[in-house]
């Protein structure tokens, strides 16, 4: 029977339209309501969401610039107060045993 069905046309799709509005403010809206709701609740799951939710806003500190601004001026002026006591040591070191060191190599 299969081999004269191409003598046969092709009946059309139904057009089952179903218009749609995407609204990105409500979305967002949902995405926050259901992180909240998944925070609520005494399950581990929801326990769990809590914790690494705490874990992620304190273990990044991107998200403050201003605490990440202090860390990295405290680095920067402790490597230059280093570097300077290095220089110190050197031309006191200088200072002191390249008179010594030129005696011994006369």
């Amino acid at each position: 029977m299969g081999l004269f069905s191409f003598l046969k046309p092709v009946k059309p799709g139904p057009f089952n339209y179903q218009p749609r509005f995407y609204d990105p403010k409500m979305e967002k809206l949902r995405e926050r309501r259901k992180k909240a709701e998944e925070l609520v609740g005494d399950d581990p799951e929801a326990l769990k969401a809590r914790i690494r939710n705490s874990m992620q806003r304190r273990g990044s500190y991107l998200v403050d610039k201003s605490y990440r601004q202090r860390h990295l001026l405290r680095s920067n002026l402790l490597l230059l107060a280093i570097i300077v006591i290095l220089i110190a040591v050197v031309l006191v070191g200088i200072e002191i045993y390249l008179p010594k060191l030129m005696q011994i190599l006369e």
